[in-house]
Formats: structure tokens, sequence, C-alpha cells
């Protein structure tokens, strides 16, 4: 019995996801997929585990930075673009 009500909960709960999932734009559904420009590597031999530098993740060419602000402020470095 206790079987049969769990299932009919999660039978309600799948109907509401899937309404709250009819009801958004495919707009919104992109936006909230953030990717970011830059990614924490390791630059130095001090440790196998240790990052401390910022570089870009496009063009892994670039130099890379001490400090995420300054990655993402490099002009050079273009974002990343997903196509759906």
């Amino acid at each position: 019995m206790i079987s049969k009500a769990i299932f009919v909960c999660i039978f309600v709960f799948s109907f509401f996801a899937l309404h709250q999932c009819n009801q958004m734009e495919v707009g919104e559904i992109e936006s909230k997929l953030v990717i970011p420009k830059c990614i924490h590597r390791r630059c130095s031999d001090q440790g196998f585990f240790q990052r401390d530098c910022w570089c870009c993740m496009k063009d892994r060419t670039l130099p890379c930075f001490k400090e995420q602000s300054d990655c993402d402020s490099d002009r050079h470095c273009p974002p990343i673009q997903l196509r759906l």
C-alpha cells in the first residue's frame, strides 16, 4: 500500500516539473548555461595539484594571468558560444 502511495506522489511531482518546463521559453533555458572564458590551470612546477593561473579556455596559445579578472577582461580571449 505504501509503495502505491509513493508511486502516486512521484507521478504528481513529475507532472508539476513537466508543467514548469512547458512555461519556460527557449531563450530562458539557453541563458541559464554559463561557460567561463577562463579556466584555472597549473603554470608553475611547485606542485602537481597547485593551480596558480587563469588561462583562456578557447585559445590556449594566449598567455595566462595570475588573476581571474585580468583573464576575463582580456579582449584577445573570445567567449565560448554553444551552438544547439
